[in-house]
């Protein structure tokens, strides 16, 4: 009986040592597990702090972007027309300013025959600005038109041309605009107010959002009737209309005009400078200086066979 009950003492003896080496056991393994998990999580956090930010896309999903890949994105987002500080230098001799007119630029469809002088094909366009641009001139607003001709200054070591576009159509907006804000040049349209918002012409919303990025809204009536045929009261009618519509729509004070069909008289041009306009452009042809009269200004009608080189021919001043 002794000799069994001390087995039974010693068998529990070893029994409690063996649980005691288990349980060290499972201690140092969950302890192990324990340090990895921390340094793990450590790491992860660490990578995370470091990790370029997601980068919303247009269909609003997220991918992440690399220091250099953000670099190039924000490049190409620039405007490619960064804005110029233009130093003005004073003239001995008058100054002259070539203004452009063009009207329509697109690829002419079947049954517009009747109007293709007045059809740019846009390849042409762009051959026309990029031709601008390589030989140094710079496009001018009404504003520093305005100026050139009554301080007689021109933009130091610049060529000016004034970019000018009659009649407010469609293809203003969708064509010709992105080109010139491929080729950084600024340009002026002027607008029948009367057909603002129809399918053929320019909204007013696409206006406003042109008159940000370079591009003015100046006058061209309300109805583009012949002035020169018309009662004088009418012609007052059409011009101060006009000129009320883009000025508070535009918030602007309004300062140009081109006659319609270049049709008008010596009291339209009184009407237009009893109106506050400070300029009127002509379908008369040539380059235009102060001595024209600055209501009644020369213009140069771009027609679609004209090439980039004859362009600047015709513009080259002495």
């Amino acid at each position: 009986m002794a000799t069994a009950h001390r087995k039974g003492k010693k068998n529990k003896k070893e029994l409690l040592l063996l649980m005691l080496t288990l349980l060290m056991l499972v201690a140092l393994v969950i302890g192990v597990i324990y340090t990895q998990s921390e340094s793990y999580l450590a790491n992860l956090g660490h990578q995370t702090t470091h990790k370029q930010q997601p980068k919303k896309v247009a269909n609003n999903s997220e991918v992440p972007v690399t220091t250099e890949a953000a670099t190039l994105s924000s490049t190409e987002e620039q405007d490619p027309a960064p804005t110029t500080d233009i130093v003005w230098e004073k003239q001995e001799k008058p100054v002259q300013l070539p203004i452009l007119m063009y009207h329509a630029i697109h690829v002419i469809a079947p049954g517009e025959e009747g109007n293709a002088n007045l059809i740019v094909d846009p390849t042409t366009f762009e051959s026309h600005l990029q031709a601008l641009q390589q030989a140094g001139y710079y496009a001018v607003s009404p504003e520093e038109a305005y100026k050139m001709l009554t301080e007689n200054v021109v933009p130091k070591d610049k060529k000016a041309v004034w970019l000018t576009f009659d009649d407010s159509l469609w293809d203003f907006y969708d064509i010709a605009y992105p080109l010139l804000k491929k080729y950084g040049m600024k340009a002026t349209n002027n607008v029948i107010t009367g057909t603002v918002g129809h399918e053929a012409n320019l909204s007013l919303d696409e206006m406003k959002e042109m008159k940000e990025n370079g591009i003015s809204l100046q006058g061209h009536t309300v109805t583009h009737p012949a002035l020169g045929n018309t009662d004088p009261v009418l012609q007052n009618t059409e011009l101060a209309d006009s000129k009320s519509y883009l000025d508070s729509n535009l918030d602007q004070d309004t300062i140009s005009f081109a006659y319609p069909s270049g049709s008008y008289t010596e009291e339209t041009i009184a009407i237009a400078e009893r109106n506050n306009f400070k300029m009127a452009l002509t379908t008369n042809e040539g380059i235009a200086s102060a001595a024209d009269g600055l209501l009644s200004l020369n213009r140069v009608r771009v027609l679609p066979s004209m090439t980039a080189e004859l362009l600047l021919q015709t513009i080259t001043t002495p």
